[in-house]
């Protein structure tokens, strides 16, 4: 297709055939609005039309010293491989290395705005180093400066996913009240791990791209909306206060990691702020898998790996004390702390069979079995007044059923009458809502944006 543009009595002609969703980010945009008000190394950002190879080209630019603008560097976009059954086509990309960093530039237009993801990790990934990304809205600056089509080669549209297609949803937990929260926006194709902000506004969950090898944790209101990426890895857990998110990352490229495995990709839990003088900063708190904060402050339940065994730790506020709660052959794992217990809830294989279990978390009391059903109790979420655990009653990815445990009479029931695919419940803060991961169709949910959810 052509674009034109009237400017002055000049006509500009762009050749935008290129793009096979028939979007439009050809030309020069300027950084509008940052997620969370995070500072930027991205200024602008410059689409140049594809030229005789048939590419066309994106240049980030940053400030100098005097405030000027300058190349930070550029690469060829690379088209988007995948269209969704919805009709949305997944985000163009373009690479380039900064120094110590390889840079990804992904973006979308959306109406008259750019909508980009900048990621940047270090190159050299034994430096301890941490993957930084951020949410950006830019807004058009100059129109492209094009008076002929360009000479390009054919390209084809862009495949058809055929792979899973999953959101977050939310339900009561007498199973009313059903509503979508976060669906495949092009950006993602697969959620996973919802996790509740502590004042239950907002969620925060993993989004996977259709490699299944690249998720992002992402932001978004609990009654849905927009959401805002915020760090690169899976299973997000808010910090008591909700100034912080930490997650589990991979050590290892994108392409070498296996997330259906979880403790065989060199994990770390790292944490990133979002608010105050730190905001957008990445820490890493210790070498594990499946982190979850305490409820009323900031110890962190993970499972790490000691002597070969994977057992359940307990890391201190300060970060600097450090208690085992468990200490078997057996694999425990995905612990959760209970509102009004003061135990973890855990999941382990001990007795050759999956269940759950708790243990006191000062680490003096003995483990105790909570469940011995003949199905394996995934993701388990202790409701806030202690008598409920919801889990996922799993018969193998991504199949699987959210059921309810009355802790007091040993009653399992379903949270849905018809399931679709359900799991990774989590209970809200107060009670009423349930969210979870499934494969049902929901409608369709507003557009991207960059400002921090209310």
């Amino acid at each position: 297709m052509f674009r034109v543009w009237s400017v002055g009595g000049l006509v500009w002609l762009a050749f935008l055939t290129q793009f096979a969703d028939g979007s439009d980010p050809i030309g020069r945009w300027k950084v509008a609005d940052r997620g969370f008000d995070w500072p930027s190394r991205l200024t602008e950002l410059e689409v140049r039309p594809a030229g005789a190879s048939g590419d066309p080209i994106a240049i980030a630019y940053e400030l100098d010293g005097q405030d000027h603008q300058r190349v930070w560097g550029s690469g060829k976009v690379e088209r988007p491989r995948y269209a969704l059954p919805n009709g949305l086509i997944a985000w163009s990309t373009a690479d380039f290395v900064a120094g110590t960093l390889s840079v990804s530039i992904q973006f979308h237009p959306e109406d008259d705005r750019l909508i980009v993801l900048v990621r940047e990790r270090p190159r050299d990934r034994m430096t301890g180093l941490s993957e930084r990304v951020h949410q950006l809205s830019l807004t058009r600056m100059v129109l492209p400066d094009v008076t002929k089509p360009a000479q390009v080669r054919p390209v084809s549209p862009p495949m058809p996913y055929r792979g899973e297609l999953s959101g977050v949803f939310v339900v009561g937990p007498d199973g009313k009240g059903l509503g979508a929260v976060a669906l495949p926006d092009g950006g993602y194709v697969r959620a996973a791990y919802p996790a509740w902000s502590p004042d239950g506004s907002l969620l925060a969950f993993t989004a996977f791209d259709p490699t299944g090898r690249d998720p992002i944790i992402r932001v978004i209101p609990a009654t849905g909306g927009p959401s805002i990426a915020v760090a690169g890895g899976v299973a997000p857990t808010w910090s008591a206060d909700g100034s912080k998110i930490a997650y589990m990352a991979s050590g290892r490229s994108a392409d070498a990691v296996d997330w259906n495995n979880p403790g065989r990709n060199d994990e770390r839990i790292e944490s990133v702020t979002l608010t105050g003088p730190r905001a957008g900063q990445v820490d890493v708190l210790a070498r594990g898998i499946w982190p979850r904060y305490a409820v009323t402050d900031d110890r962190l339940a993970f499972v790490g790996r000691r002597e070969q065994n994977w057992d359940i730790y307990v890391r201190s506020v300060d970060g600097l004390g450090l208690v085992r709660l468990t200490d078997d052959p057996a694999l425990d794992t995905q612990p959760n702390w209970s509102r009004t217990t003061g135990q973890v809830l855990f999941l382990s294989d001990r007795g050759n069979r999956w269940d759950l279990y708790t243990v006191p978390t000062d680490g003096r009391g003995v483990v105790a079995r909570l469940t011995n059903g003949r199905r394996r109790e995934d993701d388990a979420s202790p409701s806030p007044d202690g008598g409920w655990v919801a889990f996922s009653g799993i018969k193998g990815r991504p199949e699987g059923t959210i059921l309810l445990l009355e802790l007091g009479s040993g009653i399992v029931r379903p949270l849905l009458d018809a399931a679709d695919c359900e799991r990774d419940p989590a209970w809200s803060p107060d009670g009423k809502l349930i969210a979870f991961v499934s494969r049902r169709p929901g409608p369709a949910l507003p557009p991207t944006a960059t400002q921090p959810p209310k």
